[in-house]
């Protein structure tokens, strides 16, 4: 279902792209003042660095002497997508079998206390325009899980459910939303996961933000399983449209970063020639 919903999304936008006569190409330009040249990633912790502090919450990289003071906490590569990767350790017992099987990885992992709040949210959205005022695009999903308090929601998780709440919000309610983004950080396109205790907490700024996606963040709204083939063809049609407008955007006099020629490579498992590659694409 993902890859056929990520291929109308591709599909769409590439087809808008061209109506407004822009560049497709340049979709990975979106977000990619804040891609990390040296570490070929989008990093977590760097990320982590712009929430602002009442939101945020304590992690540190891997280490097997570092134990966390409480539990459950999560050990997440520095890069990822789609909970792809994550573990959840409940006791220091786990968390040192965690550690030293990882520290044999060439990976980056960091170490994440668990979110307090007792529901899970995703903040999907577009700005469309340079100034930044007003989101084109921003939806409210709520994750669903009652397997664990501490779940590892994914869309490959079978038992994490979406639902979409944008329609139970007012105007005024999701603006404040998106303002709340802004104060994080300019981006084209993002999927904020956030947890609190209720909607209203989330609006009145009570939450503790888990990650934030900016490379090719899926609306996660699309997973809702009550919506129709007719209600995702049309919201598709609106992101295409959308990011469109978010490519053509885009300052021309911005730095180019190789941001898809970087993910691709990113920690495989490669040779001296693999190196060589990637050190002359990347430089």
């Amino acid at each position: 279902m993902k890859s056929l919903l990520s291929a109308l999304i591709i599909g769409t936008y590439i087809l808008c792209c061209l109506v407004i006569k822009t560049g497709p190409w340049r979709y990975f330009q979106i977000n990619a003042r804040l891609f990390s040249r040296e570490k070929g990633i989008f990093s977590k912790l760097a990320l982590d660095d712009m929430f602002p502090a009442p939101w945020r919450l304590k992690q540190m990289r891997l280490d097997i002497s570092d134990v966390p003071d409480t539990f459950p906490v999560f050990i997440k590569p520095e890069w990822g997508q789609n909970s792809i990767g994550i573990e959840r350790a409940d006791t220091a017992e786990q968390f040192a079998n965690i550690a030293r099987r990882l520290s044999k990885s060439d990976r980056s992992y960091i170490v994440q206390e668990a979110a307090p709040g007792q529901r899970e949210f995703e903040i999907f959205s577009t700005f469309a325009t340079r100034k930044f005022d007003k989101a084109d695009i921003i939806t409210v999903t709520e994750t669903i899980n009652k397997t664990h308090p501490f779940p590892i929601n994914s869309i490959y998780n079978n038992d994490t459910v979406y639902k979409e709440l944008t329609g139970s919000l007012s105007e005024q309610q999701l603006d404040q939303l998106s303002q709340y983004k802004l104060k994080i950080g300019r981006f084209g396109q993002s999927r904020l996961c956030v947890r609190a205790d209720s909607i209203e907490d989330m609006v009145a700024g009570k939450f503790h933000i888990v990650e934030i996606n900016l490379f090719t963040p899926m609306p996660i709204n699309l997973m809702d399983q009550s919506y129709t083939w007719k209600n995702k063809l049309e919201f598709i049609l609106k992101v295409g449209r959308s990011l469109a407008r978010v490519t053509r955007s885009i300052d021309r006099n911005q730095k180019t970063f190789p941001v898809f020629t970087s993910m691709l490579l990113y920690n495989r498992q490669r040779g001296a020639i693999g190196n060589a590659l990637r050190n002359f694409l990347l430089n």
